[in-house]
């Protein structure tokens, strides 16, 4: 204890009690402690949103360029997407009755294919840009566009997709209620996210147009308006408690990115220029004659060039020097560890993004069975949970009730008390090795640890169809009288023959019975 302890100590001992505390905590936990080694820490004691809203717009920005001049970034980007959404998350209705099912399934199937407003994408296609965005960006913007009753067939109903840019963040304050209608209940903004009484998300400021346009800036007057939340979709990943707004999946790696993007660049401006042989001729004749003047030679030589200067140099160039002239070239050391600087670099960028090296840059050497299954384990886990956690609740779930609700308005669907549920269904996982994941997935629904229905679904396909599809084109073989080994009426697992045969969705032919209703009995031939 030194001098100020045992002062503090005399006058209030309950100071210096916790005085020591915290130091003996520190010695606990050295990543608590203050030193030279703790100097580069960037420890502040501020919220998700203060930490944020400074770094919205550098962020975003530098991801982009990111992605656009990168092309390991762009791969991430790719396959995240890819992974995530495939070529769609479709829905399944679960509505208890296949009659409001399938007017559901023809319903769904002519609107999202007209889902976009501009008239560009459908719906799984925007499902795609809005979870790209979303990953570049940070977040993305989804907002519902009623459209009038012009077809009685169609759900009148459309999506706006928009880029964060959108969201006005400068509006932080006391915002809303006087002079902004749709903001009852809205006690305060931060960075342009209405909020309601427990921090309840009430909608978003949004601009007109978007603050990056160039030649539109003047149309329309660049004030944000506020869009109430039931008219919105705010697509991002949650990462602290009270986060209003998303942070790009590339700000861990933006550095990291930059720093490997420069040295690949050294790397191969070295190599040019070591591939650049050149000549050079010296003239060491310090009479200054021109044996390019005719007069004075007569023989059209080759002198030495008092202009000749060295500025750059190519492949296969010979250059004549300026009598006395000289040149001497920098020897740099050769470059062996660039591979290794780069693998190592590239594997944090894709640990960063949430990524596979071998996803990120297709180098699969030195990859085993056993590895890959491994990284694809983790890999699948985390896709999983951004689908159940962010895409599913957010764009799926709010746009099929939003669907639901105004095919109900317009009469394509009659009101129920129970709602209009849906599966929604995920893009199969391709398996590394096809016949043992099958294997295990068959032992998996035989032993009740899978339904049959979860199966199907694992492989993206919607169980009621899958039934439907075999049952037609078995009816169809019998009519046709065709038989196919991959009939499971006939060929069991081990290739054998069944032995008896029934026809798809008819029931098994009831035993024989007497008058009594009792099995015949067998006579006695003795």
């Amino acid at each position: 204890m030194n001098a100020l302890d045992r002062a503090i100590g005399f006058f209030a001992p309950h100071r210096a009690l916790s005085r020591a505390r915290a130091r003996q905590a520190l010695r606990i936990y050295e990543g608590a402690a203050v030193g030279r080694r703790a100097s580069s820490f960037k420890a502040l004691n501020t919220s998700a949103n203060a930490e944020i809203q400074g770094a919205l717009r550098p962020l975003r920005s530098r991801a982009r360029d990111l992605a656009r001049n990168t092309p390991y970034a762009a791969r991430m980007l790719d396959i995240i997407t890819a992974h995530t959404v495939g070529s769609g998350i479709t829905p399944v209705p679960d509505t208890g009755s296949d009659r409001y099912d399938r007017r559901l399934e023809n319903l769904w199937g002519d609107w999202e294919r007209h889902a976009d407003v501009t008239g560009q994408l459908s719906f799984y296609g925007m499902q795609s840009l809005a979870v790209r965005a979303m990953v570049e960006s940070g977040e993305s913007v989804i907002r519902f566009i009623d459209r009038p009753l012009d077809d009685p067939r169609r759900v009148p109903f459309q999506l706006q997709l928009l880029e964060s840019d959108f969201i006005d963040q400068w509006r932080d304050g006391l915002y809303g209620n006087e002079g902004h209608p749709g903001t009852e209940g809205l006690e305060h903004t931060r960075l342009g996210v209405g909020l309601g009484e427990f921090d309840r998300r009430m909608g978003l400021w949004l601009n007109p147009n978007h603050p990056g346009e160039i030649n539109t800036a003047n149309l329309r007057p660049g004030v944000s308006t506020f869009v109430p939340q039931d008219e919105l979709i705010h697509v991002f990943k949650v990462l602290r408690p009270g986060q209003v707004r998303g942070v790009s999946w590339f700000a861990p790696i933006l550095m990291t990115a930059r720093d490997l993007a420069d040295f690949i660049d050294a790397v191969n401006v070295k190599a040019r220029v070591e591939a650049c042989f050149a000549g050079f001729i010296t003239n060491n004749d310090d009479s200054g004659t021109d044996l390019f003047d005719p007069d004075k030679t007569g023989l059209g030589g080759y002198g030495a060039n008092p202009d000749a200067q060295i500025t750059s140099i190519e492949p296969g160039m010979l250059k004549e020097l300026r009598t006395g002239q000289d040149i001497k070239f920098a020897q740099p050391t050769t470059a062996s560890q660039v591979a290794p600087i780069l693998q190592f670099n590239l594997q944090a960028m894709a640990v960063g993004v949430g990524c596979t090296y071998d996803q990120a840059t297709g180098d699969l050497k030195g990859a085993t069975f056993s590895s890959m299954k491994a990284g694809k384990i983790d890999f699948r886990r985390l896709t999983e949970q951004l689908q159940q956690h962010v895409v599913i609740p957010s764009i799926c779930h709010r746009t099929w009730d939003r669907f639901t609700s105004r095919a109900v308005l317009a009469g394509l669907l009659p009101e129920r008390r129970d709602p209009y549920r849906a599966q929604w269904v995920t893009p199969a996982w391709e398996p590394i090795n096809p016949n043992d994941d099958i294997g295990a997935d068959i032992k998996a629904v035989r032993t009740g640890r899978m339904s049959p229905q979860e199966f199907v679904a694992a492989w993206g396909n919607d169980w009621r169809k899958v039934q439907d599809q075999a049952q037609a084109f078995y009816r169809r073989g019998d009519r046709m009288g065709l038989s196919f080994d991959i009939d499971p009426r006939r060929i069991d697992q081990s290739g054998r023959q069944q032995p008896t045969e029934s026809a798809v969705g008819d029931p098994p032919a009831p035993p024989p019975q007497d008058d009594a209703g009792a099995p015949p009995t067998t006579p006695d031939l003795n």
